[in-house]
C-alpha cells in the first residue's frame, strides 16, 4: 500500500481550499464557466481530490470550457479513460449476474448506479460505480449469497444494511479515483432503508416489482427510482457525506418525472409518514442545479413532506454549504445527524449511540471501516473510542480520515504516462 504521509499546509488552508474548490466545480456542472480558476498549485490538487470525493472527473472532463494546468487536463484525460473502462466491467459484471440470476431462478432488483446505466443520461463513463447493489427477496438471500459465490466473490462486512461481496482477484492497492483495476464491490440487500438518524425508514415495497421474472430487473418506475435516490442521498447527507455525483442523479433525473411520479416519490414510507427525508436532498440538488428543479415542483414537495420534516431539519436544509455536510468538510463532525430528529426523545438516542454505540455496534463499526482502503491506512482508524474522545475534548476535531486519504492521492498524483517515462 502507497504510504500516504506527504505534509499538507495548514488546516485554515486546507479548509479554504477544499471550500472553493467544491464551491467553484459544483458551479461548472450546473453553468461552466469560461474562464479557469485563478488557483494555486496546492488548490489543483485539492480539485483533483474534490473530484475522486464527489465523482465528477469523468463529467467535468466533457463539460468544461476552460483549459487549466497540463497537471489537471492529464488528470481528467485519465479520469475518462479509466471511467470508459470501468463501465465496460461493470456492464459485463452485470451481464454475468443477471445471466446466474435467470439460470437460478432468482428475481433482483439492479438498484441505483446500476439502474441510471439503462437510461442514458450519462455518456459512457461519466457515471461512476464503486459497487453494484442488488436487492433480494429476504428468502432468496441464500440462494442469491451463493450466486455471488460462484461469480467469483467472497462474503465481506456485514452491516445493518447490507453484506458486502469482494472480488477474489481484488488487488491490495487502489488507483486514485476512478480506476478500472479498482475491485467492483457487490451490496446485497433484502430491504431498502436508512437510519436517519436513529429512525429506521424503509421504503422496499415500493421498489419491488410485482410478479418481477428472474435476472436482474429495473424498478417498476422512475419515480420508483428517484424515491431511492433520495432516500439514500438523505442518508448520506444526514451524515454528512453527499457526494456531488449523488446530487447530479437527482438533477439529471428530475426533468423525467410529472407532478403524480412525485406523488409516487414522496409518498408515506414505513415509518408512516410522506417522505419528509426527501426534502434535504431535494433543496440542496435544487441550489445547485436550479434549472432541473421548476419552482412548482419544489413547492408541490414542501407542501406534500415538509409537514412532517422536524422543524430543526427544515431550518438547518436553508443553511447546507456543500463542504460542511459531504466529504470537502475536512473536520469529523460530532453529531451529524441530530438535525434529523424528531423530537428529544430521538435526538438524545443519537447522541447517546454516537458516544457509545454499544460493543458489538462498535465492533461492526471497526471491522466495516478497517475494510474499506481509504481508512486501512491511517491510524486513526484503529485507535480505541477512549482515545478519539480525549482527541476531541484536548485538541478539538481531527481531520475526517476518507479527506485526508483523498488529499494525500491527490498530492501523490502523476500522470501515468510520466510513471511509464
Amino acid at each position: 500500500m502507497e504510504k500516504l504521509d506527504r505534509p499538507l499546509p495548514s488546516d485554515a488552508i486546507v479548509e479554504h481550499a477544499l471550500r472553493v474548490t467544491t464551491e467553484r466545480l459544483a458551479a461548472e456542472l450546473a453553468a461552466p464557466a469560461a474562464r479557469p480558476p485563478d488557483w494555486d498549485e496546492f488548490e489543483w490538487r485539492t480539485a483533483m481530490a474534490v473530484c475522486a470525493m464527489h465523482g465528477i472527473s469523468a463529467l467535468l472532463a466533457g463539460r468544461l470550457r476552460w483549459t487549466g494546468p497540463d497537471l489537471w487536463q492529464a488528470f481528467l484525460a485519465e479520469q475518462a479513460e479509466q471511467g470508459r473502462m470501468r463501465e465496460q466491467k461493470t456492464r459485463a459484471l452485470l451481464q454475468r449476474l443477471d445471466d446466474a440470476a435467470r439460470r437460478a431462478g432468482l428475481p433482483l432488483l439492479a438498484m441505483k448506479g446500476s439502474a441510471l446505466l439503462d437510461l442514458d443520461l450519462y455518456a459512457p463513463g461519466q457515471r461512476p460505480m464503486s459497487d453494484v447493489d442488488l436487492l433480494a427477496r429476504p428468502e432468496d438471500f441464500p440462494a442469491t449469497h451463493r450466486l455471488l459465490l460462484e461469480a467469483g466473490y467472497v462474503e465481506g462486512v456485514k452491516i445493518w444494511k447490507h453484506v458486502d461481496y469482494l472480488p477474489l482477484d481484488a488487488p491490495a492497492d487502489r488507483g486514485f479515483g476512478e480506476h478500472a483495476t479498482n475491485p467492483i464491490k457487490v451490496e446485497l440487500h433484502t430491504a431498502v432503508m436508512e437510519r436517519l438518524p436513529v429512525r429506521e425508514v424503509a421504503i422496499t415495497p415500493q421498489l419491488q416489482a410485482h410478479a418481477a421474472p428472474p435476472g436482474l430487473n429495473p424498478y417498476p418506475s422512475q419515480a420508483a427510482l428517484m424515491r431511492h435516490l433520495l432516500q439514500h442521498a438523505a442518508g448520506n447527507l444526514c451524515g454528512h457525506g453527499i457526494r456531488l455525483i449523488h446530487l447530479h442523479d437527482l438533477a439529471a433525473l428530475a426533468p423525467r418525472l410529472d407532478e403524480r411520479d412525485w406523488d409516487d416519490v414522496l409518498a408515506i414510507a414505513s415509518d408512516g409518514l410522506p417522505a419528509w427525508w426527501a426534502l434535504p436532498p431535494l433543496a440542496l440538488a435544487a441550489r445547485i442545479f436550479p434549472d432541473a428543479f421548476p419552482p412548482a415542483v419544489l413547492a408541490h414537495a414542501q407542501a406534500l413532506a415538509g409537514p412532517a420534516c422536524p422543524a430543526s431539519l427544515l431550518r438547518a436544509m436553508r443553511g447546507y454549504r456543500l463542504d460542511d455536510v459531504s466529504l470537502s468538510g475536512y473536520r469529523i463532525p460530532i453529531l451529524p445527524g441530530i438535525a434529523w430528529s424528531h423530537g428529544a426523545a430521538e435526538a438524545l438516542t443519537c447522541a447517546r449511540l454516537r458516544i457509545h454505540p454499544g460493543r458489538e455496534a462498535a465492533r461492526q463499526n471497526r471491522r466495516a471501516a478497517a475494510s474499506v482502503h481509504a481508512f486501512a491506512g491511517f491510524a486513526w482508524t484503529f485507535k480505541p473510542r477512549w482515545q478519539k474522545a480525549l482527541r476531541y475534548l484536548l485538541r478539538g476535531a481531527p481531520p475526517r480520515v476518507p479527506t485526508l486519504y483523498s488529499l494525500q492521492r491527490a498530492l501523490a498524483y502523476e500522470p501515468s504516462h510520466r510513471n511509464s517515462a
